[in-house]
């Protein structure tokens, strides 16, 4: 049986370097990608760090054989040279999102299209912003960070927000989220689009894993209670707004158990809203419940948000399948190419 060959390709400005032509030496390459985490991240060892500076834009593909594909784009961010080498960090595409500060005013307004303003104003390309619920009012101001903003309606929403493997922003209803705007053209898509997350990448003990684990523990909130200031409707989103004496009956909530998180939340403008935001709150908390992690072979197809499985390993809380919430690649030449993988288990 032929071993496979890891292989590479590297550009930062003008420096290529490649497994045909190792330009610089590279002795390690590192790419971390997480949902939990602002931007995508990048560590490179090189023994020379030949002509590049902060700001020159970086790619790297990773693959076996020359069959590469590509596994991160963003820019260099810092140089830290010594007499062993050089190491140089760069960071994804969705960094201008947290440099940016901006203040808004949105009116009738979905989540996903304010997500979408958002971006243009910080030159940050879309892939997917699903839609969500229309908002009645919502303000963005400068005290925080555009991404902050994007966060924050995330969690709200229970969506997941992160950058594919070209840089593009994601804003998706994933795992628990995925329905729960089934009311809306955007919602059913997303809901199908959830619904339909089968097959995907399989990964079964003594054929193809070199590293599994998982973690099982209570959800940081067994129920969500979420009043808004003054909340103003309980007849639906599109009746008039109303300011109210007594809230106790415009207030929404989900889940059943404990312990119960009370929330204020302003932009929560009717019961439907203030629903809405419980149960996106709800699927943010519990998505860290059931973890598991993988290792395998270099997978440099692999991206945040896909399916994945493992099975045959014996405990049902390892045999799971659910999407991918962070992937690490580590490229190195005493370890060849290994692709690590966070997995989000769908209930």
């Amino acid at each position: 049986m032929s071993m496979l060959k890891p292989t590479f390709s590297l550009s930062i400005g003008s420096f290529r370097s490649s497994s045909d032509r190792a330009a610089g030496g590279p002795r390690r390459i590192v790419v971390e990608r997480d949902m939990d985490v602002p931007a995508d991240g990048a560590t490179i060892l090189l023994m020379e760090r030949g002509d590049v500076a902060p700001g020159d834009p970086v790619t790297i593909s990773l693959g076996h054989d020359g069959d590469d594909a590509a596994v991160f784009a963003g820019e260099l961010v810092s140089l830290r040279p010594a007499i062993g080498g050089a190491e140089l960090r760069a960071v994804g595409k969705l960094a201008p999102l947290l440099r940016l500060r901006a203040a808004a005013f949105f009116a009738e307004q979905s989540a996903g299209a304010i997500v979408r303003d958002l971006a243009g104003r910080a030159g940050v390309d879309v892939g997917a912003a699903d839609d969500g619920p229309a908002l009645p009012f919502y303000a963005v101001d400068d005290r925080v960070s555009a991404y902050a903003h994007i966060r924050e309606l995330a969690d709200r929403l229970g969506f997941e927000l992160y950058a594919d493997v070209a840089g593009a922003l994601q804003f998706r209803a994933l795992g628990a989220a995925a329905g729960l705007d089934a009311g809306s053209l955007g919602g059913l898509a997303s809901g199908l689009a959830g619904a339909l997350l089968g097959g995907g990448e399989g990964y079964a003990f003594g054929r193809h894993l070199l590293a599994a684990a998982a973690e099982r523990r209570s959800a940081a909130w067994g129920s969500v209670e979420v009043g808004g200031e003054s909340p103003m409707s309980g007849q639906g989103d599109r009746t008039a707004h109303w300011l109210t004496t007594e809230d106790s009956s415009y207030r929404g909530a989900a889940g059943d158990g404990g312990p119960l998180l009370p929330l204020r939340d302003p932009a929560a403008r009717t019961r439907d809203l203030a629903d809405r935001f419980a149960a996106g709150r709800l699927a943010t908390a519990a998505r860290r419940a059931h973890q598991a992690w993988a290792a395998v072979l270099g997978r440099p197809g692999l991206e945040l948000g896909d399916t994945v499985s493992l099975s045959e390993l014996g405990d049902g809380l390892l045999d799971v399948a659910g999407y991918v919430r962070a992937v690490r690649h580590r490229f190195e030449a005493e370890g060849g190419f290994t692709t690590g993988v966070r997995i989000g288990v769908t209930p």
